[in-house]
């Protein structure tokens, strides 16, 4: 059974209202309302927008496509098409928007995805989130997605991801008045999900300093992206005062980006889902500034956390789904929405099971 106590955790969900937030804009954050901790089946509008990328270590200029998620009314719809391969049924293109809360901005969570994987392949935990009132974003990380991959990959390479997620809350910022969702989206407290390379991704906009050392070593050893400007990215911690909080999804930020004392200038709060025995030690012996949470689930696989076409012998993909939709959940509502009561607490903590094969470990007990 995946859900432990499934009744009584979804009537404590539904009794739950978080507080809306004061933005310090004209519009306030608005009130969300969550519903069951097991659902990951329901439907969404879905949009596309292309996304600038600002990073002056480019030769090039730079766009990510970045698909939207976001609340509707309709009751059917095109279904999306992911990377020109994969069809959603659940996500409807250019469905109508149904504003919750009319005059108020409804929270965000953005997405990175793994290497040589596509913005939509965690399109059923997006729409999770969605269906409680938020808008989910994920950018098409070019030059390592499924038909876009790019070898060998520069060393600069994990730098620009950074920069495309950066790129999305800027592109969302900048919706013109007139679009349905200008001013309806609060970019000022994100929470960033990230998928194995995306997982890395998420790591490094809590704010670890860069091992320039081993950086050094990879670029002595001759990979490529490492003119002195692309050396340079690395020169300091990279992160963004709109996003909040991070969960990275079974993929660890390397000791060839970070050192382990790096991790003392990590300062977001972390929620950390990977296999059993998966994972480093670093944030947990020295991330002093930042409240990080490790699930290890076992019988997990890498795979175990997305919607990939690719299955797990030892743990069912719908279980999968269930179990991350259930941490995604708790954590969202504390770090971005304000929420530290129960159930969220519990989850958190450990105290309220979800899943039997998961085990927590906190750095902040």
């Amino acid at each position: 059974m995946v859900i432990a106590r499934p009744l009584s955790l979804a009537l404590l969900l539904a009794a739950c209202a978080p507080p809306a937030l004061d933005t310090g804009e004209d519009a306030p954050a608005c009130d969300v309302a969550p519903p069951e901790v097991a659902r990951v089946d329901v439907a969404t509008g879905y949009r596309t927008l292309d996304a600038p990328v600002d990073a002056p270590w480019l030769a090039a200029p730079r766009t990510v496509p970045v698909g939207i998620w976001y609340p509707t009314d309709a009751t059917d719809g095109d279904p999306a098409t992911y990377i020109e391969t994969f069809v959603d049924e659940s996500s409807w293109v250019d469905a109508p928007f149904a504003d919750p809360t009319p005059g108020c901005r409804l929270p965000l969570v953005v997405y990175s995805h793994g290497s040589q994987a596509w913005g939509g392949n965690t399109s059923p935990l997006l729409r999770h989130l969605v269906a409680q009132g938020w808008v989910a974003a994920a950018p098409d990380h070019v030059g390592n997605t499924l038909i876009d991959n790019d070898e060998p990959r520069p060393v600069s390479y994990s730098r620009t991801r950074v920069a495309d997620i950066v790129a999305t809350l800027d592109a969302l910022d900048a919706l013109p008045e007139g679009d349905p969702l200008h001013d309806r989206v609060d970019t000022s407290r994100v929470l960033v999900l990230g998928h194995s390379f995306g997982g890395q991704t998420a790591w490094l906009l809590a704010g670890p300093t860069f091992d320039t050392a081993a950086i050094a070593e990879r670029c002595d050893a001759g990979e490529p992206g490492c003119s002195d400007v692309e050396r340079a990215a690395y020169d300091a911690p990279v992160s963004d005062p709109r996003v909040v909080a991070v969960l990275p999804l079974d993929g660890f930020a390397g000791d060839d980006l970070v050192a382990v004392e790096g991790w003392a200038t990590a300062d977001r709060p972390i929620l950390y889902l990977s296999q059993a025995g998966d994972g480093d030690e670093g944030p947990f012996t020295t991330a002093t500034a930042a409240d990080v949470t490790w699930g290890r689930v076992e019988g997990a696989c890498h795979e175990t956390f997305t919607n990939s076409p690719l299955l797990c012998d030892t743990f069912d993909k719908e279980e999968g789904l269930t179990v991350t939709a259930a941490y995604l959940t708790a954590f969202a509502a504390k770090q971005v929405l304000g929420l530290d009561t129960a159930p969220y607490a519990g989850i958190l903590d450990g105290s309220t099971v979800v899943d039997d094969r998961v085990t927590i470990r906190r750095t902040r007990e």
